[in-house]
């Protein structure tokens, strides 16, 4: 009971009736709050301004502005009660948020001198942080810890050896920030300007090596995690898929083992699995892995889309084109697509684009009210939907380019196709690396430049493309390669589209 009445005490029990979620009814003012939360969450408006005139604002107001900001005090309010029960949790990020909650609560406790009720809370919570290696946890609970219990003669016999695990806990810390920065070191300069592979291999392996006793010491999971990730980046960039197989599926292994089951790694460690079978045109075990993947998360949210992606790729890289007609039809319309990020949703669009243009060019068999929904694409509609695609220069946006020149010259277009390839060559040369990173898509470019240049003259275009064919070929693709380069379809298969569109259009 002593704990019990510090807590009791510490209330005020007008304060407690205050308490001010959303999930308050004390009249219409408050239930107007989770109306409106609930109208965001449903879509309901398009615009603040139409949410301000269905609450009885006007526009841009001071009075709207304060029921905003009532709003979100609420909502963060209410981020205490979350309900960790739902399907979407398991067990590791349930306690990731439960003992988020607890140890905000613990300190509340201990700044008001509830001591006894903290230490009893410290130590329930240092329990369970242990079990699922929340390591920054530990280290602060253990440091609070020990100084709450100096005035309880009864927690005499827990100081030292909370004094050591300290010790210990405190030096994995450490070890894990220093391999959070390695990763990130290493992470920064392919996302902030156009890296090329070849360069990051030496630092990859020195990081590696200087890194392994930390790994080998500390089993953790957020630090095996960052260990394993840069590892992998060292055979990515070698193009050693298979020693890149084998450390992914050792390491989804090694997250599926451990007790405290943290499922977001081992599927992180899936994902890139699944893309080393796909590079070893391995599409079959690719896609059951997906698959098998996809079971163990919430249907609808962002990594269970990820896995449903990759299926699809593996799927156009197999061939397998009526089957990812359905995966990106089904995708595109499930309930929670818009839920997922605006560049994953582009990625989907981007895949009906060049579904469409499979079934103009027969290689994609669908019913006869699916072939003519086909039929209604229009290029400059679809360009019009990848606003994030088509301004990223860094990559992203080559199957766009790639996609609007087909379709220029399938449909006949051929003064536009020959100004979209004239801006290919200069997008070629400010911006693609020929001799690294860019190979591929550098040579695919040549033979699109080629067909205009040799005047659409069939035999000049294959006697001149078999160079930048032999060169391509030299030089292996990577679909893990997100921020370079995408092929959806393998360039020497959209070459062959390209040809037989020669051949009819001759």
């Amino acid at each position: 009971m002593d704990t019990l009445h510090e807590i009791v005490h510490l209330l005020d029990r007008h304060k407690v009736r205050q308490i001010e979620v959303l999930t308050n009814n004390a009249g219409a003012k408050e239930n107007r709050y989770f109306e409106c939360y609930a109208g965001m969450r449903d879509g309901r408006w398009n615009t603040d301004d139409e949410m301000a005139e269905h609450f009885g604002f006007l526009p841009g107001s001071k009075a709207f502005t304060r029921f905003k900001n009532e709003l979100k005090k609420r909502l963060q309010n209410s981020l205490l009660f979350i309900d960790t029960s739902l399907p979407e949790f398991n067990d590791y990020n349930r306690a990731a948020v439960t003992l988020t909650q607890q140890w905000a609560i613990a300190k509340v406790l201990m700044h008001r001198g509830a001591r006894r009720a903290y230490v009893e809370m410290a130590e329930q919570i240092l329990k369970s942080a242990i079990y699922f290696e929340f390591v920054p946890l530990v280290e602060e609970v253990l440091r609070t810890l020990i100084t709450a219990i100096l005035p309880f003669p009864q927690y005499n016999r827990d100081y030292h050896r909370y004094l050591e695990m300290l010790e210990e806990y405190q030096a994995a810390h450490d070890a894990e920030k220093t391999v959070w920065r390695a990763a990130n070191s290493l992470i920064w300069p392919l996302v902030a300007r156009k890296g090329q592979a070849a360069e990051f291999i030496g630092p990859i392996r020195k990081q590696v090596e200087l890194l392994r006793p930390l790994a080998q010491r500390y089993p953790y999971t957020v630090l095996q995690s960052y260990f394993r990730s840069i590892e992998m980046y060292g055979y990515i960039f070698c193009n050693n898929w298979e020693s890149a197989l084998a450390l992914a599926e050792d390491s989804r292994n090694f997250f599926h083992s451990k007790s405290g089951k943290p499922v977001y790694y081992a599927l992180k460690f899936a994902q890139l699995e699944s893309a080393c079978l796909v590079m070893l045109n391995r599409c079959d075990e690719a896609r059951a892995l997906c698959r098998s993947s996809m079971e163990m998360l919430t249907e609808g949210i962002a990594m269970w889309f990820k896995f449903w992606e990759m299926e699809t790729v593996a799927a156009f890289q197999q061939g397998a084109y009526e089957d990812a007609w359905h995966f990106v039809k089904d995708a595109r319309k499930h309930p929670r697509f818009g839920g997922i990020p605006s560049m994953d949703q582009e990625s989907w669009r981007v895949y009906y684009g060049y579904l469409c243009l499979l079934a103009r060019l027969d290689l994609l068999h669908l019913q006869t009210r699916e072939k003519g929904e086909t039929e209604k694409f229009r290029l400059n509609s679809w360009l019009n939907d990848l606003p994030l695609y088509s301004q990223d220069k860094r990559g992203a946006n080559i199957p766009v380019l790639i996609l609007q020149t087909l379709f220029l010259l399938t449909e006949k277009r051929y003064s536009e196709f020959e100004k979209r390839t004239e801006a290919l060559r200069k997008y070629r040369q400010r911006n693609l690396h020929a001799e690294s990173t860019h190979v591929r898509t550098d040579c695919f470019m040549h033979l699109l430049e080629s067909i205009s240049k040799n005047r659409y003259h069939l035999k000049r275009i294959q006697k001149d493309a078999e160079k930048w064919l032999a060169k391509m070929r030299m030089s292996p693709t990577n679909i893990l390669d997100y921020n370079y380069e995408l092929e959806i379809v393998p360039y020497e298969r959209q070459w062959e589209w390209v040809l037989e569109v020669l051949r009819k259009n001759a």
